[in-house]
């Protein structure tokens, strides 16, 4: 299964008390989808289809040192995918598990809104000296 990371932020949804929207970067493992989400002092780590957490990565100063830039957080979330491959493989039906996922989220919550790109440019933009 290749393992691809989109270096597009997109705005995913969480399976809470209702649909969460949140901000993250998709990880692809050959057709599986998953989203990793900055909450805190921890990187949320959840299947896309269901908003379903997988695992929590817990940021510390070496994660933080990792990912100064957005190229080095893009080969870390590359690493945190293989992890995910890894998780996959172990399962003997990953698929039914999802399906089973899926099915309970939608009845508890109904349809989860859709997945959109979110602009992150104006973060890397020069900034103006004037004040307002």
């Amino acid at each position: 299964m290749d393992i691809t990371v989109n270096e597009q932020a997109q705005q995913f949804y969480l399976a809470l008390e209702k649909w969460a929207p949140v901000m993250g970067h998709e990880i692809k493992i050959g057709e599986y989808r998953f989203c990793a989400i900055p909450i805190g002092n921890r990187l949320n780590i959840s299947e896309v289809t269901t908003g379903a957490k997988l695992f929590n990565i817990p940021v510390n100063l070496m994660i933080h040192l990792r990912t100064e830039t957005k190229e080095d957080t893009i080969k870390f979330l590359y690493e945190v995918g293989e992890s995910i491959k890894r998780i996959i493989d172990k399962q003997t039906d990953f698929d039914g598990m999802l399906s089973e996922m899926k099915k309970t989220v939608f009845e508890r919550l109904g349809e989860m809104p859709p997945i959109e790109n979110i602009d992150t440019d104006w973060i890397f933009e020069d900034q103006s000296k004037v004040l307002n």
